[in-house]
């Protein structure tokens, strides 16, 4: 009779798909949402999800590249590693790196952060510490017409809380935005598996599975799935044979999430364990982990993506700074390295790209907004080519604070020790001086070689201490300092030195940063704040060194022309401007540079030192120009992003969003950074180059005598030209959420050139040649 009536009722709706498609679809949706609020059936009789499609996700908590190494050695699993695609996925919560707020992002698709106070999931039957079930308190904190929580198998009570204090945040945050976005397709999802010991519940796979009202309609978290186990950590062993019959069995979910946490439980104990211990259970935990992979990928279906991935990275791995975790996909296709739109790196993920690859399985429509991209195939690498390449990404994030720190350090002690040569030498005579000026002028001369030759470092694929690369890169450029000493025209080396490290970071740009992405001054993949295009630190250095170059070689021509007056050399000015014109132009491509920022901060530091080197004076007319000038540029780099054929960057959703009229998301994204600039003007080693650069700026330009007369007399270019650099590094400091970074690498390229002409000369020199 049931049968007849399902007959009846598809009938009905092919004859309504004819007469009304929408209502039809609607009609589907309604009936299948119905259907998903019953409980899960487990027999091998149930029906075929009508996409014909599953996504089964396999969350190993606390799984790190060094498992997924030790993994390979057993033959069963190597062999399915090998027919993966593979990637490292970078997880950047606005929270602690935790397994909650590692599962939010991913079920989100964007960010949010788990609280304590949140609780954990449960199945509507279980009792809570107040006596009450989880359904009845479910039912108490849901609103008065919303669903019948009995009707699902997992129910999370603390949701409204959870939504709550995301609320009100510098971003948006859309919980539960997967498992909503199927329920109103009608595909149910199901969440298997929990991390529970003791008394302590922990079911946080839920936060990827669960709707925006906390429900699952399908799975267990129940005893079931775990067993009392002698030997293993607090006693308790995931039940992998019960799991992967479910898994099997299960062939109506749309989705199957599943938490695996005996690994993130041994972690746990590591410290309270003999260290043999700890090695013997930890080579069962990972055989337990491998049979039970091989059991589910030979049980894979065709219409099956399975996947393999940690929401975060062990205790151990953290304390390595070992923070990019495995992600691992299985759909049939060919092996090779992941990648997306969001990274534009081969092997590079976001977790940001999990949830619109899942739909995309699914065949669903991803919502708007979304910031992830589907993960694709890269190039058909092997997979001990990922894991080489993972090792050297987190080889450089271990070692890049020592590194930068020692190096910021190094530039603050030269430009103190010329400051207060410098000053020295104005009240002595600086006869007595000359050997400490020629050191510290070759350390100045040294400072401008640094940017370019980290950038160089960066090909070379090594993996050595950062002693190494610190004593390496001092040597190249006190080398470097003493053929620009030994030149005989100091703008001939000055434009030397600032045209090759401006080109260099071109010509890198527009072959994809292969330098870059490995230089210690570039941007990090592990923390994931950017992946392509020009990062902050170099943007300081390509606008300061092409501003330095133009002054430069106008100030070389003009003193080969031996001509004070005239105005500046026509060459020059024509390939100043064409620099120039080039490096906005990289800057503003969406497929290149993708810096907004350094677009902007360039055109007004570029038209300071245009405007400055042409002699024209800077009236309220010239302020109000460059201001139009400003807003104009932002209007082409919105147009431009919204005219790209490349997948959108954070500036074209901006974009978007202003066209939309969304000024509350707009008003988000500005609050947003000026909290991370803020930030990092407090915290970030940066600052203090940058107020140092300003304090040495103020001590030459309060002490306005015949040195900077001299100065200026003899290389008015060059003084005029800089100039542009100040503006640029304000209006880096402005327009970048990491300001002070743009900020300080760029001032550089003013303060070492002042300061070395300053010193070039004793007093008496200076007056026998006045």
């Amino acid at each position: 009779m049931r049968t007849k009536g399902l007959q009846v009722l598809a009938a009905c709706l092919l004859l309504a798909s004819v007469a009304n498609p929408e209502a039809a679809a609607a009609a589907v949706a309604v009936g299948s949402a119905v259907t998903a609020e019953k409980p899960v059936r487990t027999t091998g009789a149930d029906p075929v999800h009508p996409a014909g499609r599953q996504v089964v996700a396999l969350f190993v908590e606390g799984l790190s590249f060094r498992e997924l190494d030790r993994l390979r050695g057993y033959p069963h699993v190597g062999t399915w590693l090998e027919q993966a695609e593979a990637g490292a996925l970078s997880i950047r919560t606005p929270g602690a790196r935790t397994a909650a707020n590692g599962y939010l992002l991913l079920g989100s698709g964007g960010p949010a952060v788990y609280t304590e106070r949140s609780g954990t999931a449960y199945h509507p039957e279980e009792p809570l510490s107040s006596g009450e079930t989880a359904g009845e308190r479910a039912r108490q904190l849901s609103p008065p017409d919303g669903a019948d929580v009995a009707r699902f198998r997992v129910v999370f009570p603390g949701i409204y809380r959870l939504h709550a204090e995301n609320r009100d945040k510098p971003y948006t945050a859309r919980i539960g935005l997967l498992g909503e976005t199927l329920a109103r397709r009608g595909i149910p999802a199901a969440s298997y598996g929990s991390g529970d010991y003791d008394d302590v519940r922990q079911r946080h796979a839920v936060l990827f599975a669960m709707d925006e009202r906390g429900l699952v309609p399908r799975g267990d978290l129940s005893a079931a799935v775990s067993e009392q186990k002698d030997g293993y950590p607090y006693g308790v062993r995931t039940r992998y044979d019960y799991l992967a019959s479910r898994i099997h069995a299960d062939r109506t979910s749309g989705l199957i999430a599943v938490q695996l946490s005996d690994l993130a439980r041994l972690y746990q104990m590591a410290d309270d364990m003999a260290p043999d211990r700890f090695a013997r259970q930890y080579e069962q935990v990972l055989a337990d982990l491998g049979a039970f992979l091989d059991r589910v990928l030979r049980e894979r279906r065709p219409e099956q993506l399975v996947m393999l991935l940690s929401p975060a990275p062990n205790v151990q791995a953290q304390k390595e700074k070992a923070l990019l975790t495995p992600i691992l996909l299985w759909r049939g296709g060919t092996a090779g390295v992941l990648t997306s739109a969001t990274t534009r790196q081969a092997g590079v993920v976001s977790g940001l790209d999990v949830l619109p690859t899942v739909l995309s399985w699914l065949r669903v429509p991803p919502p708007e907004g979304l910031s992830g991209h589907l993960l694709r195939l890269s190039a058909e690498k092997r997979f001990s080519d990922l894991l080489r390449e993972v090792d050297r990404i987190h080889h450089i994030y271990a070692n890049r604070s020592s590194v930068l720190y020692t190096y910021v350090m190094l530039q603050i002690v030269i430009l103190g020790a010329a400051s207060l040569l410098w000053l020295w030498g104005r009240r002595t005579g600086g006869e007595r001086l000359n050997l400490a000026r020629r050191i510290v002028r070759l350390a100045l001369l040294s400072m401008l070689w640094f940017p370019l030759l980290f950038l160089a470092e960066g090909l070379v694929g090594w993996k050595v201490p950062p002693a190494v690369v610190l004593g390496a890169v001092i040597t190249a450029a006190m080398a470097g300092g003493m053929l620009l000493e030994q030149g005989r025209s100091l703008p001939a080396g000055l434009a030397a030195v600032a045209g090759v490290t401006a080109l260099a970071l071109l010509a890198d740009g527009m072959f994809g940063n292969p330098a870059m992405r490995r230089s210690y001054l570039g941007y990090d993949p592990v923390i994931g704040a950017r992946f392509y295009g020009l990062g902050n630190e170099y943007e300081g250095v390509l606008i300061g060194s092409a501003i330095l170059f133009a002054a430069a070689l106008c100030q070389w021509r003009r003193d080969r022309r031996e001509a004070a007056e005239g105005g500046a050399d026509p060459l020059s000015v024509t390939v100043g401007s064409g620099l120039f014109s080039l490096v906005l132009y990289y800057m503003a491509s969406p497929g290149l540079g993708a810096d907004a920022g350094g677009f902007l901060a360039g055109l007004v530091g570029f038209s300071v030192a245009f405007v400055r080197m042409q002699g024209w004076r800077f009236g309220k007319k010239g302020l109000l120009l460059l201001a139009g000038g400003v807003l104009a540029g932002a209007v082409v780099l919105a147009g431009a992003s919204l005219l790209s054929v490349q997948p959108p960057t954070h500036i074209g959703r901006a974009a978007q969003q202003i066209v939309s009229g969304d000024w509350t998301e707009v008003a988000r994204i500005v609050q947003r950074k000026l909290e991370m600039n803020l930030r990092l003007i407090r915290v970030s080693v940066w600052s203090k180059v940058f107020a140092v650069s300003l304090v040495v700026l103020g001590l030459l330009a309060l002490c306005n005598d015949r040195y900077l007369r001299h100065l200026a007399r003899d290389y008015p270019y060059l003084v005029k030209g800089v100039s542009g650099v100040i503006a640029g590094s304000l209006a880096g400091l402005l327009l970048n959420d990491s300001g002070i970074i743009t900020a300080a690498t760029c001032i550089v390229f003013l303060v070492v050139p002042a300061l070395y002409a300053a010193l070039g000369e004793t007093e008496e020199q200076r007056c026998s040649t006045s």
